[in-house]
């Protein structure tokens, strides 16, 4: 897909999403619940492509990214567990690995989600086998009742 494809799809997600908003209190709900819905959203503007929430498998292992238990000293492993993913399920590599999402609440930056995101959308390096296309950092602003997105590509955060 195109960058603009998966900005699209995203978008219309989180419209549709927004309305919920309106209706619940998402303020009072976890970021765990909010997740869970936009990804009910986000299964029919991606066919063809699974749709998973805390999915902490790379095929039988556990999803690891070395180095990220050091970017919070609550941390204690480095195994990872993605908010939602875009992907196909039982398979591996860029091909297979479109989006993978964070999602926080009056959060504008996290340092161990942005990491994430950097370790999981980079290309270069064979030794990560995750590889995904593209990675979106979204931040629940109660004030403005908006989503601030930053995407990823290419293990860095980029306009698309």
């Amino acid at each position: 897909m195109t960058n603009a494809e998966v900005k699209a799809a995203v978008d219309e997600a989180l419209k549709d999403l927004e309305e919920e908003v309106r209706a619940l209190d998402f303020a009072k709900v976890h970021e765990r619940s909010t997740a869970h819905r936009l990804a009910v959203h986000l299964e029919s503007k991606f066919p063809g492509w699974d749709v998973d929430c805390e999915y902490d498998r790379d095929l039988t292992a556990k999803k690891l990214l070395a180095g990220i238990a050091e970017c919070n000293e609550r941390r204690q492993r480095d195994d990872i567990f993605p908010d939602i993913i875009v992907h196909h399920r039982g398979l591996q590599g860029r091909e297979d690995n479109l989006l993978a999402i964070e999602i926080k609440k009056n959060c504008r930056e996290d340092p161990c989600d942005r990491r994430k995101l950097e370790l999981l959308t980079k290309q270069q390096d064979n030794s990560l086998p995750y590889r995904y296309q593209f990675g979106l950092y979204l931040n629940f602003n109660f004030a403005s009742k908006e989503f601030d997105q930053t995407w990823y590509k290419r293990g860095c955060s980029e306009r698309i």
